[in-house]
C-alpha cells in the first residue's frame, strides 16, 4: 500500500498521510472513534471525506473511487501545522491542502482539494441579470436519458421562476475564460428523517455547457455555495437524478443512495379533467389543511409536518406562482397546485420527433382516510383548470409506500423513478415500507 514517504512528517503531514492512506486502502480497519479523535468538531472540508455514519458502510470507498489512481507529485508548501501538496492522475492535477491545530492532538481544521488548470476557471452568484444567460445555458444542456431520448427544459423570460418560492436559495454561475460555461442551483431547507430533523441542501438543475465538461467547473462552482452556506450550516445534502440519466448517474458514481425511489406521475390534464369540485382554499382554512396534509405524510421519511404558520408563509410567498386560491380543498382532501408551465417548456426530442410539455405541480396535496375519492376528483378538478391554461400535465411526486400511491398511479399515463442520492442523511431501517416524501419546490 502507499505510504506517501515525500510528505513531511510533521503534525501536519502526519494528518495528511494519515488521511490519504485511508483514501487508498477505502477505509480498511477505520472506525468512527479515529475519526472524531483526527478531525475537529468545526473542520472545513472541501475534500472527498466520508461522514461520520458512513465510516463503516463504504464511505472511504466513496473517496477512493473518487480520487481514483494519483500520486503526490511534490509538496507546494509546507510547516508544522499547515501543508500543500501537488496531486497527479494522468494528465490532470490537483492542490490538496491541510490545516490542524497548533496543539496536541493537532486535529485536522481544513481538508481542502482544487483542480489545477491551465484555462482560467471563475464563479460567483447568479443574479435577475444573468436570467438570459442561465436560460441559454440550460437551453444548451438537454438531459440525456435512456435510448436516444432528449429532455430540454426552456424557461424562456423567467428563468428564476422556479426558484420564488423557495425559502433560502442561490444560483452559482461559472466562466471559462470569461466565457458563461455552466450553473448550478442549491436550496437551504429542512427535512425530518427517523424522526430527527435535517437541515440540507437540495441540489437541482446543474448544467455545464458540452465543450466545457470535465474541466473542474463543477468544482468551482460548489465554492460558491461554501461561501455562502459555511461548514456547519447543513447536515448533508440531496440529488435525485432519473434512472434513465446516465451520465449524472456516473457522476454520482458511488455516492450514497437510498434503496427506494422517489416517483414522479404524470398526469394527462386533458383525459382526467373533471368539474371544479370543491372549493378554494383561504386563510382561514389553513388549520384544517395543515391537519390533511400532516396526516397524509405522517410516515413518510423526508416530511417536515407543516405549522400553519409554515404552510401561510409558503403559499404567501410567491402569489403569482402559488397561493390560497390555487389550492383546493374539500374537508377531507386538498390539492395544491403551481402552474409552472405558464413560464416553462419541456420539449422532448425522440428518433427525430419533437414533443412539448407544459406542466403543472401538485406541490401539497392530501386526503384523509376514506376520502381518496375526493382527493381523486380534486386531482380532475385541477387536472381541468390546468387544461384549461393550455397545460398538458400534472406532475404529482409519490413513492410505493406513500399514502394515495395505488390510486395515483391508476391516473398516471407515466411513473418516472429517480435515484435518492442522499450525503449526510443515512437512510434509516424500514424506510422503504414508510415512504419517501420530497417536496417538489426544491426537486
Amino acid at each position: 500500500m502507499k505510504t506517501f514517504p515525500e510528505i513531511p512528517d510533521n503534525p501536519a503531514g502526519r494528518q495528511l498521510r494519515w488521511y490519504l492512506e485511508r483514501v487508498v486502502s477505502a477505509g480498511e480497519g477505520a472506525s468512527e472513534a479515529e475519526l472524531d479523535a483526527r478531525c475537529a468538531l468545526n473542520m472545513s472540508v472541501r475534500a472527498p471525506f466520508p461522514y461520520r455514519h458512513e465510516v463503516l458502510t463504504g464511505g472511504w470507498k466513496r473517496c477512493r473511487d473518487s480520487y481514483g489512481d494519483f500520486t503526490v507529485a511534490s509538496v507546494e508548501q509546507a510547516s508544522d501545522f499547515n501543508l500543500t501538496v501537488i496531486q497527479t492522475s494522468g494528465d490532470r492535477k490537483w492542490r490538496l491542502s491541510i490545516e490542524v491545530e497548533h496543539t496536541e492532538p493537532h486535529r485536522i481544521t481544513v481538508l481542502a482539494r482544487d483542480r489545477i488548470l491551465d484555462f482560467e476557471v471563475v464563479s460567483r452568484e447568479a443574479t435577475m441579470a444573468d436570467a438570459a444567460v442561465l436560460a441559454d445555458i440550460e437551453r444548451r444542456c438537454p438531459i440525456v436519458l435512456g435510448d436516444g431520448v432528449t429532455m430540454t427544459i426552456e424557461r424562456g423570460d423567467d428563468y428564476f421562476a422556479f426558484t420564488r418560492l423557495m425559502d433560502n436559495f442561490l444560483a452559482a454561475v461559472g466562466f471559462v475564460d470569461g466565457k458563461p460555461a455552466g450553473v448550478n442551483v442549491a436550496a437551504l431547507h429542512t427535512v425530518r428523517v427517523a424522526a430527527r430533523d435535517y437541515r440540507i441542501h437540495a441540489f437541482a438543475h446543474l448544467r455545464i455547457l458540452p465543450e466545457h465538461q470535465k474541466k473542474g467547473l463543477w468544482g468551482a462552482i460548489n465554492r460558491v455555495f461554501d461561501e455562502k452556506y459555511p461548514e456547519g450550516s447543513s447536515d448533508g445534502s440531496t440529488a435525485y437524478p432519473s434512472v434513465d440519466n446516465a451520465a449524472m448517474l456516473r457522476g454520482f458514481a458511488g455516492a450514497p443512495r437510498w434503496s427506494t425511489h422517489q416517483i414522479r406521475a404524470q398526469l394527462p390534464c386533458a383525459s382526467l379533467a373533471g368539474p371544479q369540485v370543491g372549493r378554494p382554499a383561504t386563510p382561514r382554512d389553513a388549520a384544517r389543511i395543515v391537519e390533511i396534509l400532516n396526516a397524509t405524510h405522517q410516515s413518510d421519511e423526508m416530511y417536515l409536518p407543516y405549522t400553519v404558520d409554515s404552510f401561510s408563509a409558503r403559499v404567501e410567498r410567491s402569489p403569482r406562482d402559488y397561493c390560497w386560491e390555487r389550492v383546493r380543498m374539500t374537508d377531507r382532501a386538498v390539492v395544491g397546485v403551481w402552474p409552472a408551465g405558464d413560464t416553462v417548456r419541456f420539449i422532448i426530442e425522440s428518433k427525430g420527433e419533437r414533443t412539448e410539455s407544459r406542466r403543472g405541480l401538485a406541490l401539497d396535496w392530501g386526503f384523509l382516510p376514506g376520502a381518496e375519492d375526493e382527493f381523486e376528483a380534486i386531482i380532475r378538478a385541477q387536472c381541468g383548470w390546468l387544461s384549461d391554461r393550455g397545460l398538458d400535465r400534472l406532475s404529482l411526486f409519490t413513492s410505493e409506500a406513500s399514502a394515495g400511491y395505488e390510486r395515483v398511479r391508476a391516473l398516471a399515463s407515466e411513473l418516472e423513478r429517480f435515484v435518492v442520492i442522499s450525503h449526510g442523511i443515512p437512510e434509516p431501517a424500514g424506510a422503504a415500507s414508510r415512504g419517501l416524501y420530497v417536496d417538489p419546490i426544491y426537486f
